[in-house]
C-alpha cells in the first residue's frame, strides 16, 4: 500500500496562482477603464456647461451695455435713433466699422422670440459666443448683402419656424433696421454666392442644416430679408388673396352702383320693351298675342 501524494499548492513569488492574478489583473483593468469614462464624462459635461455659461454671461453683458449706449444716445440725441424708429435717416458721416471681436449690434426676430447679440467675425470662439457678422458684407442698413451666421443649435436654433414676411430687427449704434422675410433656401457649403453683393439693402442669415443633424451638418440653410426702407412700403400696401377679391369684388360693386342711376333713368325715359307693353295689355288681348305668337315659331 502506497502512501498517498500530499497536497501542493504551487504558487509565485506574490502568493498567487497564475489563473487568480490574471483575474485580478483584468478586474484592476476595468476599474480603470470605468474610472477613465467618468473622467471624459465628466470633462465633456464640464465643457457644455461652461460654454453655455460663458455665452449667456457674455450675452447678458452685452446687452446690458448696447442698451446703455442706446439710451445714452437717445437721450443726448448725438448719434444713432431711438428705439422706437423703424429706419434711421441717411446719415452724412461715415458709418463705423466693426473690428474683429467687436460688437456689431443685436438681432431680434419678434414672432421667434429670437434675441441675440451680434459679434464682428464667424471663427469658432465667436460663434460659440454670438451671431457673427460675416466680414466683407455690407453693414447694417446699407446697400449691399449684410451678412450673419449662427449655430442651428443655439443662436439660431428657432430659424427652421421662419416664414416670409417674417419681421427682422438689427439694433446698432447708428439705428435699429428693420428687415423683412423674402425667402428661405438650402443650399451646399460651397454655395457663396448667397453672399454676392445685391443693389438694395439685402440681410442674409446662414446657418447649418439639416437642424437636427448629429454632427458637422453637410448643408446651409440660408434666410433672405429686405431693408423695410425699400420693401416695407410694398409689403404693408401689399394685400393678400383673400383682400385682393374683396378689393376686386369691392370695385365692381361700387362700378354698378355708379352706373345704376344712368340705366335707371335711361330706362325711365326711353321706351318701353315689348314685354313691358305685354304686361300693360288687359288679360283678353294678352292671351291672343300669346297664341299668335305661338303659331308663329311653329
Amino acid at each position: 500500500m502506497g502512501t498517498p501524494n500530499p497536497i501542493r499548492l504551487e504558487l509565485d513569488d506574490r502568493g498567487l496562482a497564475p489563473g487568480a492574478r490574471a483575474a485580478r489583473s483584468r478586474r484592476k483593468t476595468l476599474r480603470w477603464f470605468e474610472w477613465l469614462l467618468l473622467l471624459v464624462g465628466f470633462l465633456c459635461v464640464g465643457y457644455v456647461v461652461y460654454t453655455y455659461a460663458e455665452a449667456q454671461l457674455y450675452q447678458a453683458f452685452e446687452d446690458r451695455e448696447l442698451d446703455k449706449i442706446l439710451a445714452d444716445t437717445a437721450a443726448t440725441g448725438t448719434s444713432g435713433t431711438a428705439r422706437e424708429h423703424a429706419t434711421p435717416a441717411p446719415r452724412a458721416v461715415p458709418r463705423r466699422t466693426f473690428a474683429g471681436g467687436g460688437t456689431v449690434g443685436r438681432i431680434e426676430i419678434p414672432r421667434l422670440g429670437v434675441s441675440s447679440v451680434i459679434r464682428a467675425g464667424s471663427d469658432a470662439r465667436t460663434l460659440r459666443l454670438a451671431v457673427g457678422y460675416i466680414p466683407g458684407t455690407a453693414f447694417p442698413g446699407d446697400r449691399g448683402n449684410f451678412g450673419l451666421a449662427g449655430h442651428r443649435d443655439t443662436f439660431f436654433r428657432k430659424l427652421r419656424e421662419i416664414n416670409p414676411d417674417d419681421e427682422i430687427r438689427i439694433v446698432t449704434q447708428d439705428g435699429v433696421f428693420t428687415y423683412f422675410v423674402q425667402r428661405t433656401s438650402i443650399v451646399m457649403p460651397q454655395d457663396v454666392w448667397v453672399l454676392n453683393p445685391t443693389d438694395y439693402p439685402a440681410l442674409t442669415l446662414v446657418t447649418c442644416y439639416p437642424f437636427n443633424y448629429i454632427g458637422s451638418a453637410p448643408k446651409r440653410f440660408i434666410v433672405r430679408a429686405a431693408l423695410h426702407a425699400t420693401s416695407a412700403p410694398a409689403q404693408s400696401s401689399l394685400l393678400k388673396p383673400a383682400d385682393t377679391t374683396t378689393a376686386v369684388r369691392a370695385k365692381h360693386s361700387i362700378a354698378r352702383k355708379a352706373g345704376a342711376k344712368p340705366n335707371a333713368s335711361v330706362r325711365s325715359t326711353g321706351p318701353k320693351s315689348p314685354r313691358a307693353k305685354a304686361k300693360a295689355l288687359p288679360p283678353t288681348k294678352l292671351k291672343k298675342r300669346l297664341r299668335t305668337t305661338a303659331r308663329a315659331t311653329k
